[in-house]
C-alpha cells in the first residue's frame, strides 16, 4: 500500500509546544513502516497557520492527490489540527479524500471510517477549531488592549522603527523621520505629489505616488492610531513627527480628483502646458523628434490635424527670455512703482494683524469653553457620551482656528524684505527665470501670465498679465512717451534758434 505524509508547523507552535517538523516526520514515517505503507512523498509546511487552506504545501499535496488518486491508499498526518484548524475546511478535505478512496490516518488520534470513527474525527476537528478560535479571541483582545494603551502593532511605517521594552513594542522615530517632515512641508508649500516623488528620487529615496498619498493621509504621524479594531482615533504613545495644523492643512489640500497628480512633466520642457496654440487654443506639449544623428526638442500642439507648426525648444525659450526682458523695469522709475506697492502691502498687513488678534481671541474663548465642559462632566452634569460629543465639537473648532491662525502667521509680511526682493526680481526677470529650477520656473510663469501665452510667428501675445507687469508696462510706456516728448521739444527749440 502507498501513502503520502503531510506535516505542518507554525513558528509559534514550534517555539511553544515543540511540534518540530523533524519529530513529526519521524513519527509519521514510523507509523507508515509499522502499518506497511510505502511513502511516495512527504509534504512539509513551514511556518504557516492552519486557519486557512491557502497554504503552499497543502495546495501542492491536494493537487498531487488528485493527479495520483489511483496510486495513493492513505494520507498520514501527525494530528488533525496539522491538516486544518477550521472544521469546515477539515470536513471538505476529508470528504474529498473519501471520494477518492484514500484513507486519512492520524498518528496520535484513533479514528477510522466507521460512524464512531467519523464522529471522533469530527470531534477532533471541532476541538482544533475551538482551540484556534480561543487563540484568535485572545489575540484580538490583546491587540485591542494594546491599541487602548496607544501602541501600534503592525509594520512600522516610514519614519518609525520599533523599540522593545519589557517585551512590548513601541514606535520611535527612525533615520527616515526627516523624510516624512519634508514630504509634508513640500506638499503644504504647493508641490504636487508626483513632483515630491521625483525630488526624493534624485536623492536616491524611492517613494511611489500611492505610498506618498498614504503617508499624507496617515494620522499616525500626529500621534493618532486608526485601525479596524476601533471606531475612533486613539491617542498613541509614540512621538509625533508632524504637528496637527500641518497634517490637517494637508488634508484640506488633498483632492478626490487624483488625476490632478498624474500630469507628468519632464525637466527639459519648462514651457510645456504653459505655451498655447494660436490655432486651437490648447496647451502645447514638449517632446523630442528623432533625427539622423541626434534628437531635436520641440514644443508642439497635440490636437490631431492642427496646422500649428512645431517650435524648436531653444528658439521658443530664447524668445521667452526676450519677452521677459521687455517687462524689466527701468531703474529710474522703480522707486515710484514700489512706493505704491509698499502702501498696498502696509494696508494688507494691518488687515492681517487685526485678523490674527481676532483669531487668537476666538481660540481663547474656545479653550475657556472646553474647560467649562470638563468642569460640567466632573460635576456630573454631562454623561460620558455627551461629554465626548461636545468636547470633540470644541476641539474641532479649536483646530480649525489654529489652522487659520497658522495661515495668517505665514502670511505676515516683512515689507522691507519683500520690497528689496521685488526690486531685484523686476530689474532682471529673464536672468531670474534662467537660473530657476523647473518647478519654480513654472510658478513664476503662471504668476506673471495666468492665462498662458501664445507663440505665433516668433512673437508672444497673451490675454492677461499680472497686475505687477501691468504697472511696469504702464510706467515704462509713460516714461517712453515723456522721453519722446522731450526729444520733440529739444528738436523744435533747435529749429527755432536756426530760424531766428
Amino acid at each position: 500500500m502507498n501513502s503520502i505524509i503531510y506535516i505542518r508547523v507554525s513558528t509559534t507552535e514550534q517555539a511553544e509546544f515543540g511540534y518540530s517538523l523533524k519529530a513529526q516526520e519521524e513519527i509519521c514515517l514510523d507509523y507508515a513502516k509499522r502499518n506497511k505503507y510505502e511513502v511516495l512523498k512527504i509534504f512539509i509546511e513551514k511556518g504557516e497557520s492552519a486557519k486557512t487552506t491557502n497554504r503552499t504545501e497543502l495546495k501542492n499535496m491536494l493537487s498531487y492527490v488528485r493527479s495520483n488518486k489511483n496510486k495513493i491508499d492513505a494520507l498520514i498526518i501527525y494530528k488533525m489540527d496539522r491538516l486544518s484548524r477550521d472544521i469546515y475546511d477539515s470536513l471538505t478535505i476529508r470528504l474529498m479524500l473519501k471520494k477518492l478512496y484514500i484513507d486519512l490516518k492520524s498518528v496520535t488520534e484513533p479514528f477510522d471510517d466507521s460512524p464512531f470513527g467519523t464522529f471522533t474525527a469530527t470531534l477532533f476537528s471541532s476541538i482544533a477549531q475551538l482551540d484556534n478560535d480561543i487563540r484568535s479571541e485572545r489575540t484580538v483582545l490583546g491587540m485591542k488592549q494594546a491599541i487602548k494603551e496607544g501602541r501600534w502593532l503592525w509594520n512600522a511605517p516610514l519614519g518609525y522603527k520599533y523599540k522593545y521594552v519589557n517585551q512590548k513594542s513601541y514606535l520611535i522615530p527612525s533615520e527616515d523621520a526627516d523624510t516624512i517632515r519634508k514630504i509634508f512641508k513640500y506638499f503644504i508649500d504647493g508641490k504636487k505629489q508626483y513632483e515630491i516623488c521625483e525630488e526624493f528620487k534624485k536623492s536616491g529615496i524611492k517613494v511611489s505616488k500611492q505610498h506618498l498619498n498614504n503617508i499624507l493621509r496617515n494620522p499616525l504621524y500626529i500621534g493618532k492610531l486608526k485601525t479596524k479594531l476601533s471606531d475612533e482615533l486613539i491617542d498613541g504613545v509614540h512621538e509625533h513627527l508632524i504637528d496637527d495644523v500641518t497634517f490637517y492643512k494637508a488634508q484640506n489640500i488633498l483632492s478626490p480628483n487624483k488625476n490632478h497628480y498624474n500630469i507628468k512633466y519632464t525637466d527639459e520642457f519648462p514651457l510645456k502646458r504653459f505655451l498655447k496654440c494660436p490655432e486651437c487654443n490648447r496647451h502645447l506639449a514638449g517632446s523630442y523628434s528623432k533625427g539622423r544623428y541626434k534628437r531635436y526638442a520641440y514644443y508642439h500642439c497635440v490636437t490631431k490635424g492642427c496646422l500649428y507648426k512645431p517650435a524648436k525648444r531653444e528658439i521658443a525659450e530664447a524668445l521667452f527670455i526676450d519677452y521677459l526682458d521687455s517687462f524689466s523695469i527701468k531703474e529710474d522709475i522703480i522707486e515710484d512703482v514700489f512706493e505704491k506697492i509698499r502702501a498696498s502691502l502696509s494696508d494688507k498687513e494691518k488687515d492681517n494683524i487685526n485678523t490674527l488678534k481676532s483669531i487668537r481671541k476666538e481660540i481663547t474663548l474656545l479653550e475657556d469653553k472646553k474647560a467649562k465642559i470638563e468642569e460640567l462632566v466632573i460635576d456630573g452634569t454631562f454623561s460620558k457620551d455627551t461629554y465626548h460629543k461636545k468636547i470633540n465639537e470644541v476641539e474641532t473648532e479649536i483646530l480649525t482656528k489654529k489652522i487659520q491662525l497658522n495661515d495668517c502667521e505665514e502670511n505676515s509680511l516683512n515689507i522691507d524684505e519683500i520690497i528689496d526682493l521685488g526690486k531685484r526680481i523686476l530689474l532682471n526677470l529673464s536672468g531670474l527665470w534662467v537660473n530657476m529650477s523647473i518647478d519654480k520656473k513654472r510658478k513664476l510663469q503662471d504668476s506673471l501670465f495666468p492665462e498662458g501665452i501664445y507663440l505665433e510667428n516668433n512673437e508672444f501675445r497673451t490675454t492677461e498679465i499680472s497686475s505687477v507687469l501691468k504697472v511696469i508696462e504702464d510706467k515704462n510706456y509713460c516714461q517712453s512717451i515723456m522721453a519722446w516728448g522731450e526729444r520733440i521739444r529739444t528738436t523744435n527749440k533747435l529749429l527755432l534758434n536756426e530760424l531766428i
